[in-house]
């Protein structure tokens, strides 16, 4: 699915010749690019249902067909080759991203393709805005708050006209963080409490305070009311608003800090002395702050299938995971395709030039996501480690289910998910008053939440005794062999 998906492209001969010097054998690829996402499940379904169509090594995502392979016999268990040929695979993963992908029966029969940075958003804020009116970059939500306030009223911009907004962002929770993180709360997620029980952060209490503080900055005019809209669901329609230079914060892409993000361009161009800066997450009222992490699980991963002889494949793919060859196949060759000064990195071809060689086909095989990603300057590079520490807080709190089979979540979550989103997003907007968090409270264990959350706490129990098993197969199986 990635890519241009070009075929006999140059990218593709690249990797050819190199896994073919690399493994001292010739290796022939044959890519099999798969349809658009509407029709991704149907074609992979039908590879998979015979041996003569099957490929040897399967890209996909959290399709429920997965168990029905392992049962069938058609995916490998891959831990003898990791020991042997996957150092690569085995080191870059973490610990805790390789359990997700870990079968009860002491097995593994997947591995991770394409797991995020441990954090890739940040709070963005204007800083030439914060000198303009002498403010301090905010360390507390209060303090937050004030400043979005000022970069609303007090015309950051000097053009005598009230027409900025402190916030805006995205029709979606995560430009929120700022708010609900502050109080350890996350809306999408079920969050470990206290006691150590688990319960749906969006009947959690402390987002009605939140809503309530939401409800009173966009009447203030404080939040740009386009976030209320589900256009701006789309990222070109928020960077466009980036762009403009009248949006004092943001909770957006660490990659924006790239000097050859499209958005980041576009700012400068029409911005040339407006700057944004990241800062640390804001602290609630108990002190409790925290960037959003990403669960570590990934959203896909690869399969040996029957067709293929083990420990090649896993060969292939550990090849594919060096740092080297992942520039190869991800950029093209330095001082053909690209160059790099000063830690920057530069095509020297255009985008389309890229596609007609293939660039980025291979995406998502073991995509990685540290140094080896060039296109980020060593400033970005290490704002995306740091984001480990800061978005620790809540990857502490935070349940991610390993578990692909959730009924009870299934049957249940799309109809509370619609409810909760028009209830909160009515509140925000002053629609409904703040006391409206309730009703939707009750109408949760109505709509379902009682059965969901007597699934989520017996899931988790169950997932916390099968780590116990991970953690022994782990020291016995992988660690040896880093």
């Amino acid at each position: 699915m990635a890519g241009p998906k070009t075929p006999n492209s140059w990218a593709q001969e690249a990797l050819e010749a190199e896994l073919t010097k690399r493994l001292g054998r010739d290796v022939s690829i044959e890519p099999v690019f798969l349809p658009d996402w509407s029709e991704l499940n149907t074609k992979i379904n039908l590879l998979m249902s015979a041996k003569d169509t099957r490929p040897n090594i399967l890209w996909t995502g959290e399709t429920r067909e997965y168990l029905k392979w392992v049962d069938a016999g058609i995916v490998q268990d891959v831990t003898p080759s990791l020991q042997q040929y996957g150092q690569e695979i085995i080191n870059y993963y973490t610990k805790d991203t390789l359990f997700y992908h870990w079968d009860p029966s002491g097995k593994m029969y997947r591995i991770p393709a394409d797991v995020p940075e441990a954090s890739y958003m940040t709070t963005m804020i204007r800083k030439d805005w914060l000198d303009q009116l002498n403010l301090d970059v905010p360390t507390t939500l209060d303090e937050y708050v004030e400043v979005l306030r000022a970069f609303t009223h007090n015309d950051p911009d000097g053009n005598g006209k009230q027409d900025t907004y402190g916030l805006s962002g995205d029709n979606y929770y995560r430009s929120l963080i700022p708010f609900f993180y502050a109080y350890g709360v996350d809306v999408e997620n079920f969050i470990r409490q206290d006691d150590g029980s688990i319960i749906f952060g969006s009947v959690m209490p402390e987002v009605k305070e939140v809503l309530g503080l939401l409800q009173t900055l966009y009447q203030e005019g404080v939040i740009d009311p386009r976030m209320a809209t589900s256009a701006n669901s789309n990222d070109q329609m928020v960077n466009d608003i980036y762009a403009s230079g009248k949006i004092g914060s943001f909770y957006r892409f660490v990659d924006y800090f790239n000097p050859g993000n499209s958005a980041a361009l576009s700012f400068k161009k029409l911005n040339p002395n407006g700057e944004y800066i990241a800062i640390d997450p804001v602290a609630g009222p108990n002190g409790f702050a925290s960037d959003q992490p990403d669960p570590g699980i990934g959203w896909c991963y690869l399969v040996i299938t029957d067709t293929a002889e083990v420990d090649s494949a896993v060969q292939v793919l550990n090849t594919m995971a060096e740092p080297e060859t992942f520039k190869l196949f991800t950029f093209g060759r330095e001082g053909e395709h690209y160059e790099m000064k000063d830690g920057i990195f530069t095509p020297t071809i255009t985008p389309d030039e890229g596609n007609k060689l293939g660039l980025g086909n291979f995406g998502w095989y073991i995509q990685r996501k540290d140094a080896a990603n060039v296109k980020n300057t060593p400033e970005v590079t290490q704002l995306f480690e740091s984001k480990i520490e800061t978005s620790q807080p809540m990857r502490d709190r935070i349940v991610v289910f390993k578990a692909l089979d959730r009924p009870v979540w299934d049957k249940y979550s799309a109809d509370i998910n619609k409810e909760r989103d028009q209830v909160f997003w009515s509140i925000i907007t002053g629609k409904l008053p703040v006391s409206a968090f309730d009703e939707f409270v009750a109408k949760y264990e109505q709509m379902g939440g009682k059965e969901i959350d007597a699934e989520a706490a017996g899931l988790f129990e169950k997932q916390s005794q099968e780590y116990e098993a991970y953690e022994a197969w782990y020291s016995e199986h992988i660690e040896p062999y880093k």
